[in-house]
Protein backbone atom coordinates (compact mmCIF):
# COMPACT_ATOMS: atom_id res chain seq x y z
CA UNK A 1 0.00 0.00 0.00
CA UNK A 2 2.83 2.27 0.66
CA UNK A 3 4.43 1.83 -2.55
CA UNK A 4 1.67 2.38 -4.47
CA UNK A 5 1.02 5.96 -2.53
CA UNK A 6 4.58 6.66 -3.66
CA UNK A 7 3.89 6.08 -7.20
CA UNK A 8 0.84 7.85 -6.87
CA UNK A 9 2.31 10.75 -5.63
CA UNK A 10 5.39 10.77 -8.33
CA UNK A 11 3.01 10.87 -11.13
CA UNK A 12 1.46 13.88 -9.53
CA UNK A 13 4.44 16.09 -8.85
CA UNK A 14 5.09 15.16 -12.30
CA UNK A 15 2.31 16.47 -14.02
CA UNK A 16 2.83 19.54 -11.47
CA UNK A 17 5.85 20.25 -12.86
CA UNK A 18 4.99 20.13 -16.56
CA UNK A 19 1.91 22.12 -16.03
CA UNK A 20 4.65 24.81 -14.68
CA UNK A 21 6.70 24.30 -17.17
CA UNK A 22 4.33 24.92 -20.08
CA UNK A 23 2.37 27.80 -18.55
CA UNK A 24 5.48 30.35 -17.74
CA UNK A 25 9.26 31.08 -18.80
CA UNK A 26 11.05 31.39 -22.12
CA UNK A 27 12.69 28.16 -23.30
CA UNK A 28 16.20 30.48 -22.78
CA UNK A 29 15.43 30.45 -19.12
CA UNK A 30 13.94 26.67 -18.47
CA UNK A 31 16.98 25.09 -20.48
CA UNK A 32 19.19 27.85 -18.38
CA UNK A 33 18.19 24.76 -15.89
CA UNK A 34 17.69 26.96 -12.74
CA UNK A 35 17.98 24.75 -9.01
CA UNK A 36 14.45 25.62 -8.23
CA UNK A 37 12.23 22.61 -6.11
CA UNK A 38 10.22 22.35 -9.06
CA UNK A 39 13.15 21.96 -11.35
CA UNK A 40 14.10 18.78 -8.71
CA UNK A 41 11.17 17.64 -8.79
CA UNK A 42 10.79 17.55 -12.95
CA UNK A 43 14.34 15.91 -13.12
CA UNK A 44 13.23 12.51 -11.83
CA UNK A 45 10.72 12.48 -15.36
CA UNK A 46 12.98 11.27 -18.14
CA UNK A 47 12.41 13.52 -21.40
CA UNK A 48 12.62 11.78 -24.80
CA UNK A 49 15.60 11.74 -26.47
CA UNK A 50 16.23 14.20 -29.20
CA UNK A 51 17.78 12.66 -32.86
CA UNK A 52 21.45 14.58 -33.39
CA UNK A 53 19.82 15.97 -36.56
CA UNK A 54 17.14 18.18 -34.52
CA UNK A 55 19.73 19.14 -31.90
CA UNK A 56 22.22 20.94 -34.24
CA UNK A 57 18.83 22.55 -36.62
CA UNK A 58 17.49 24.23 -33.17
CA UNK A 59 21.56 25.24 -32.69
CA UNK A 60 21.86 27.24 -35.78
CA UNK A 61 19.07 29.59 -35.37
CA UNK A 62 19.77 30.20 -31.55
CA UNK A 63 23.47 30.84 -32.46
CA UNK A 64 22.11 33.59 -35.49
CA UNK A 65 19.50 35.33 -32.60
CA UNK A 66 22.47 35.50 -29.71
CA UNK A 67 23.62 38.81 -31.65
CA UNK A 68 20.39 40.42 -31.86
CA UNK A 69 19.65 39.64 -27.73
CA UNK A 70 22.25 42.69 -27.51
CA UNK A 71 20.62 45.20 -29.36
CA UNK A 72 17.14 44.39 -27.96
CA UNK A 73 15.13 47.11 -26.46
CA UNK A 74 13.61 48.74 -23.48
CA UNK A 75 10.14 46.87 -24.24
CA UNK A 76 12.00 43.45 -25.03
CA UNK A 77 13.77 44.27 -21.81
CA UNK A 78 10.25 44.61 -19.84
CA UNK A 79 8.89 40.93 -21.61
CA UNK A 80 11.43 39.48 -20.09
CA UNK A 81 11.15 40.51 -17.35
CA UNK A 82 7.46 39.67 -17.06
CA UNK A 83 8.85 35.90 -18.14
CA UNK A 84 11.00 35.77 -15.40
CA UNK A 85 7.99 36.27 -13.06
CA UNK A 86 5.64 34.39 -14.66
CA UNK A 87 8.80 31.75 -14.52
CA UNK A 88 9.54 32.79 -10.82
CA UNK A 89 5.99 32.31 -9.76
CA UNK A 90 5.49 28.96 -11.60
CA UNK A 91 7.93 27.60 -9.50
CA UNK A 92 6.89 28.63 -6.27
CA UNK A 93 3.82 27.36 -7.33
CA UNK A 94 5.73 23.98 -7.93
CA UNK A 95 7.60 23.52 -4.86
CA UNK A 96 3.96 24.46 -2.85
CA UNK A 97 2.68 21.49 -4.71
CA UNK A 98 5.83 19.04 -4.38
CA UNK A 99 5.54 20.46 -0.53
CA UNK A 100 2.23 19.43 -0.28
CA UNK A 101 2.61 16.80 -2.22
CA UNK A 102 5.38 15.34 0.48
CA UNK A 103 2.72 16.22 3.35
CA UNK A 104 0.35 13.40 1.69
CA UNK A 105 2.70 10.85 1.27
CA UNK A 106 3.97 11.08 4.45
CA UNK A 107 0.24 11.45 5.84
CA UNK A 108 -0.25 8.14 3.14
CA UNK A 109 2.82 6.38 4.25
CA UNK A 110 1.79 7.02 7.96
CA UNK A 111 -1.65 5.26 7.76
CA UNK A 112 -0.29 2.78 5.93
CA UNK A 113 1.76 2.21 8.65
CA UNK A 114 -1.11 2.15 10.84
CA UNK A 115 -3.22 -0.24 8.74
CA UNK A 116 -0.24 -2.65 8.52
CA UNK A 117 0.05 -2.78 12.62
CA UNK A 118 -3.54 -2.78 12.49
CA UNK A 119 -3.81 -6.01 10.17
CA UNK A 120 -0.75 -7.90 12.03
CA UNK A 121 -2.60 -7.32 15.75
CA UNK A 122 -5.49 -8.93 13.84
CA UNK A 123 -3.91 -11.91 12.59
CA UNK A 124 -1.86 -12.20 15.90
CA UNK A 125 -5.51 -12.52 17.37
CA UNK A 126 -6.65 -14.54 14.87
CA UNK A 127 -3.97 -16.56 15.59
CA UNK A 128 -3.88 -16.59 19.56
CA UNK A 129 -8.03 -17.17 19.31
CA UNK A 130 -6.77 -20.10 16.63
CA UNK A 131 -4.44 -21.82 18.96
CA UNK A 132 -6.69 -21.42 21.93
CA UNK A 133 -9.51 -23.49 19.66
CA UNK A 134 -6.93 -26.02 18.59
CA UNK A 135 -5.68 -26.74 22.19
CA UNK A 136 -10.11 -26.93 23.33
CA UNK A 137 -10.40 -29.20 20.55
CA UNK A 138 -7.53 -31.24 21.23
CA UNK A 139 -8.60 -31.24 25.03
CA UNK A 140 -12.18 -32.38 23.84
CA UNK A 141 -10.93 -35.08 21.63
CA UNK A 142 -8.61 -36.69 24.33
CA UNK A 143 -11.32 -36.30 26.92
CA UNK A 144 -14.03 -38.03 23.94
CA UNK A 145 -10.73 -40.84 23.85
CA UNK A 146 -10.55 -41.54 27.34
CA UNK A 147 -14.20 -41.92 27.25
CA UNK A 148 -14.04 -44.32 24.86
CA UNK A 149 -11.22 -46.49 25.56
CA UNK A 150 -13.17 -46.68 29.32
CA UNK A 151 -16.43 -47.90 27.71
CA UNK A 152 -13.98 -50.26 25.26
CA UNK A 153 -12.57 -51.66 28.49
CA UNK A 154 -16.32 -51.65 30.10
CA UNK A 155 -17.73 -53.58 26.84
CA UNK A 156 -14.73 -55.73 26.27
CA UNK A 157 -15.03 -57.28 30.51
CA UNK A 158 -18.77 -57.51 29.07
CA UNK A 159 -18.16 -59.57 26.15
CA UNK A 160 -15.55 -61.52 28.30
CA UNK A 161 -17.88 -62.35 30.82
CA UNK A 162 -20.40 -63.02 28.35
CA UNK A 163 -18.05 -65.37 26.76
CA UNK A 164 -17.14 -67.20 29.47
CA UNK A 165 -20.91 -67.79 30.30
CA UNK A 166 -21.58 -68.75 26.53
CA UNK A 167 -18.53 -71.53 26.72
CA UNK A 168 -19.95 -72.95 30.07
CA UNK A 169 -23.79 -73.12 28.26
CA UNK A 170 -22.27 -74.39 25.39
CA UNK A 171 -20.15 -76.91 27.18
CA UNK A 172 -23.27 -78.09 29.17
CA UNK A 173 -24.85 -78.23 25.94
CA UNK A 174 -22.37 -80.19 24.33
CA UNK A 175 -21.82 -82.81 27.27
CA UNK A 176 -26.09 -83.23 26.90
CA UNK A 177 -26.09 -83.30 23.53
CA UNK A 178 -23.38 -86.11 23.34
CA UNK A 179 -25.42 -88.21 25.73
CA UNK A 180 -28.19 -87.66 23.28
CA UNK A 181 -26.03 -88.63 20.56
CA UNK A 182 -24.99 -92.26 21.96
CA UNK A 183 -28.36 -92.81 22.94
CA UNK A 184 -29.28 -92.02 19.28
CA UNK A 185 -26.83 -94.01 17.86
CA UNK A 186 -27.53 -97.06 19.90
CA UNK A 187 -30.91 -97.11 18.48
CA UNK A 188 -30.25 -96.67 15.26
CA UNK A 189 -27.58 -99.22 15.03
CA UNK A 190 -30.67 -101.45 16.94
CA UNK A 191 -33.08 -100.09 14.34
CA UNK A 192 -30.27 -100.79 11.41
CA UNK A 193 -29.53 -104.64 12.17
CA UNK A 194 -33.73 -105.02 12.20
CA UNK A 195 -34.16 -103.23 9.17
CA UNK A 196 -30.85 -104.72 7.47
CA UNK A 197 -32.40 -108.37 8.60
CA UNK A 198 -35.89 -107.09 7.48
CA UNK A 199 -34.30 -106.22 4.14
CA UNK A 200 -32.27 -109.70 3.56
CA UNK A 201 -35.66 -111.36 4.11
CA UNK A 202 -37.41 -109.37 1.50
CA UNK A 203 -34.21 -109.76 -0.86
CA UNK A 204 -34.76 -113.65 -0.87
CA UNK A 205 -38.51 -113.60 -1.35
CA UNK A 206 -38.02 -111.34 -3.64
CA UNK A 207 -35.52 -113.02 -5.29
CA UNK A 208 -37.57 -116.19 -5.18
CA UNK A 209 -40.37 -114.42 -6.83
CA UNK A 210 -38.37 -113.39 -9.24
CA UNK A 211 -37.02 -116.62 -10.21
CA UNK A 212 -40.07 -118.22 -10.08
CA UNK A 213 -41.38 -115.38 -12.26
CA UNK A 214 -38.46 -115.80 -15.03
CA UNK A 215 -39.25 -119.51 -14.83
CA UNK A 216 -42.52 -119.04 -15.87
CA UNK A 217 -41.73 -116.38 -18.37
CA UNK A 218 -39.34 -118.56 -20.52
CA UNK A 219 -42.09 -121.33 -20.32
CA UNK A 220 -44.47 -118.73 -21.43
CA UNK A 221 -41.58 -117.81 -24.51
CA UNK A 222 -40.98 -120.98 -25.39
CA UNK A 223 -44.60 -121.95 -25.01
CA UNK A 224 -44.81 -118.63 -28.04
CA UNK A 225 -41.90 -119.41 -29.54
CA UNK A 226 -42.90 -122.82 -30.18
CA UNK A 227 -46.18 -121.62 -31.75
CA UNK A 228 -44.43 -118.91 -33.93
CA UNK A 229 -42.68 -121.82 -35.55
CA UNK A 230 -45.25 -123.73 -35.98
CA UNK A 231 -47.15 -120.83 -37.65
CA UNK A 232 -44.42 -120.05 -40.04
CA UNK A 233 -43.58 -123.26 -40.98
CA UNK A 234 -47.35 -124.01 -41.55
CA UNK A 235 -46.79 -120.59 -43.58
CA UNK A 236 -43.76 -121.89 -45.76
CA UNK A 237 -45.32 -124.96 -46.28
CA UNK A 238 -48.44 -123.26 -47.43
CA UNK A 239 -46.65 -120.70 -49.61
CA UNK A 240 -44.42 -123.64 -51.02
CA UNK A 241 -47.70 -125.94 -51.89
CA UNK A 242 -48.78 -122.65 -53.36
CA UNK A 243 -45.94 -121.65 -55.52
CA UNK A 244 -45.89 -125.55 -56.43
CA UNK A 245 -49.14 -125.03 -57.86
CA UNK A 246 -48.63 -121.89 -59.24
CA UNK A 247 -45.43 -123.10 -60.71
CA UNK A 248 -47.51 -126.52 -62.19
CA UNK A 249 -50.63 -124.46 -63.41
CA UNK A 250 -51.77 -124.28 -66.49
CA UNK A 251 -53.88 -121.18 -66.10
CA UNK A 252 -55.95 -121.19 -70.08
CA UNK A 253 -56.38 -125.07 -70.52
CA UNK A 254 -59.94 -124.33 -70.27
CA UNK A 255 -60.15 -122.64 -72.78
CA UNK A 256 -58.71 -124.46 -75.68
CA UNK A 257 -59.94 -122.18 -78.43
CA UNK A 258 -57.54 -119.30 -76.55
CA UNK A 259 -54.64 -121.82 -76.97
CA UNK A 260 -55.47 -123.00 -80.62
CA UNK A 261 -55.53 -119.03 -81.66
CA UNK A 262 -52.34 -118.47 -79.46
CA UNK A 263 -50.75 -121.88 -80.95
CA UNK A 264 -51.85 -120.54 -84.48
CA UNK A 265 -49.91 -116.62 -83.66
CA UNK A 266 -46.70 -118.67 -82.67
CA UNK A 267 -46.91 -120.73 -85.73
CA UNK A 268 -47.55 -117.60 -87.95
CA UNK A 269 -44.83 -115.60 -86.05
CA UNK A 270 -42.41 -118.44 -86.39
CA UNK A 271 -43.05 -118.78 -89.95
CA UNK A 272 -42.12 -115.22 -90.66
CA UNK A 273 -39.21 -114.93 -88.87
CA UNK A 274 -37.76 -117.75 -90.57
CA UNK A 275 -38.73 -116.04 -93.95
CA UNK A 276 -36.45 -113.12 -92.38
CA UNK A 277 -33.56 -115.39 -91.50
CA UNK A 278 -33.59 -116.88 -95.08
CA UNK A 279 -33.68 -113.09 -96.42
CA UNK A 280 -30.92 -112.33 -94.08
CA UNK A 281 -29.05 -114.91 -94.77
CA UNK A 282 -29.53 -114.70 -98.97
CA UNK A 283 -28.20 -110.86 -98.49
CA UNK A 284 -25.01 -111.95 -96.35
CA UNK A 285 -24.42 -114.47 -99.40
CA UNK A 286 -24.76 -111.95 -102.13
CA UNK A 287 -22.26 -109.73 -99.98
CA UNK A 288 -19.54 -111.56 -99.52
CA UNK A 289 -20.13 -112.46 -103.50
CA UNK A 290 -20.03 -108.42 -103.96
CA UNK A 291 -17.33 -108.89 -101.73
CA UNK A 292 -15.19 -111.02 -104.15
CA UNK A 293 -15.87 -109.11 -106.90
CA UNK A 294 -12.40 -107.18 -108.67
CA UNK A 295 -13.87 -103.66 -108.68
CA UNK A 296 -14.15 -103.27 -104.80
CA UNK A 297 -10.76 -102.75 -103.44
CA UNK A 298 -9.28 -102.48 -100.29
CA UNK A 299 -7.25 -99.21 -100.83
CA UNK A 300 -10.13 -97.22 -101.83
CA UNK A 301 -12.25 -98.40 -98.58
CA UNK A 302 -15.11 -99.28 -100.82
CA UNK A 303 -15.28 -102.97 -99.43
CA UNK A 304 -15.49 -101.76 -95.49
CA UNK A 305 -19.23 -100.44 -96.29
CA UNK A 306 -20.38 -104.20 -97.14
CA UNK A 307 -18.06 -105.94 -94.76
CA UNK A 308 -20.19 -103.45 -92.42
CA UNK A 309 -23.83 -104.58 -93.45
CA UNK A 310 -22.68 -108.18 -93.59
CA UNK A 311 -21.85 -107.88 -90.33
CA UNK A 312 -24.83 -106.04 -89.24
CA UNK A 313 -27.08 -108.56 -90.79
CA UNK A 314 -25.11 -111.61 -89.68
CA UNK A 315 -25.20 -110.21 -85.34
CA UNK A 316 -29.11 -109.64 -86.48
CA UNK A 317 -30.14 -113.40 -87.26
CA UNK A 318 -27.83 -114.76 -84.63
CA UNK A 319 -28.50 -112.34 -81.42
CA UNK A 320 -32.10 -112.02 -82.47
CA UNK A 321 -33.81 -113.82 -84.72
CA UNK A 322 -32.40 -117.44 -83.83
CA UNK A 323 -33.29 -117.05 -80.07
CA UNK A 324 -36.79 -115.98 -80.98
CA UNK A 325 -37.37 -118.99 -83.18
CA UNK A 326 -36.57 -120.66 -80.09
CA UNK A 327 -38.71 -118.68 -77.76
CA UNK A 328 -41.26 -119.57 -79.92
CA UNK A 329 -40.42 -123.68 -80.46
CA UNK A 330 -40.38 -123.55 -76.04
CA UNK A 331 -43.74 -120.81 -76.46
CA UNK A 332 -45.18 -123.94 -79.07
CA UNK A 333 -44.28 -126.90 -76.54
CA UNK A 334 -45.84 -124.74 -72.97
CA UNK A 335 -49.11 -124.67 -75.40
CA UNK A 336 -49.29 -128.30 -76.03
CA UNK A 337 -48.73 -128.99 -72.37
CA UNK A 338 -51.10 -126.07 -71.54
CA UNK A 339 -48.78 -124.08 -69.76
CA UNK A 340 -48.46 -121.33 -71.56
CA UNK A 341 -49.66 -117.95 -70.36
CA UNK A 342 -47.62 -118.20 -66.80
CA UNK A 343 -45.38 -115.85 -65.63
CA UNK A 344 -42.00 -117.54 -65.24
CA UNK A 345 -41.31 -115.15 -61.88
CA UNK A 346 -44.33 -114.45 -60.22
CA UNK A 347 -45.97 -117.79 -61.43
CA UNK A 348 -49.43 -115.87 -61.78
CA UNK A 349 -51.51 -116.17 -65.28
CA UNK A 350 -50.46 -113.20 -68.06
CA UNK A 351 -53.23 -110.78 -69.47
CA UNK A 352 -54.88 -112.48 -72.20
CA UNK A 353 -54.14 -108.94 -73.93
CA UNK A 354 -50.69 -108.98 -73.59
CA UNK A 355 -50.38 -113.04 -75.01
CA UNK A 356 -52.09 -111.32 -77.96
CA UNK A 357 -50.19 -108.37 -78.30
CA UNK A 358 -46.78 -110.61 -77.89
CA UNK A 359 -45.72 -113.32 -79.52
CA UNK A 360 -44.43 -114.96 -77.75
CA UNK A 361 -44.27 -113.53 -74.13
CA UNK A 362 -43.07 -115.38 -70.70
CA UNK A 363 -43.09 -112.46 -68.33
CA UNK A 364 -46.70 -110.72 -66.98
CA UNK A 365 -46.38 -107.23 -67.12
CA UNK A 366 -45.77 -105.94 -63.33
CA UNK A 367 -42.60 -108.73 -63.35
CA UNK A 368 -41.01 -107.37 -66.77
CA UNK A 369 -41.59 -103.57 -65.56
CA UNK A 370 -39.75 -104.52 -62.18
CA UNK A 371 -37.24 -106.45 -64.17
Amino acid sequence: MVAGASRSTKSSVKAVAAKASGKGGSPAVTKAGSKSPARTVGAKTKSPAKSPAKAAAKAAPAAKKAPAAKKATPASREAAARAAAKEREAKAKATAAAKALREREAKAKAAAKEREAKAKAAAKEREAKAKAAAAAKALREREAKAKAAAKEREAKAKAAAAAKALREREAKAKAAAKEREIERRARERAAAEAKKQRELEAKRRAAEAERQRKLKEIERRNLEEQRRQERREAEERARQEELERKRNSRPYADDPEFLSLLRDRLLEERAKTLREIQVLEETIDELREDREQPEYDEEDGSSAGLDFDRDQYQTLVDQTLRPKIFDIDVALERVADGSYGRCDSCYEPIQRARLEFQVPVFLCQTCREAG
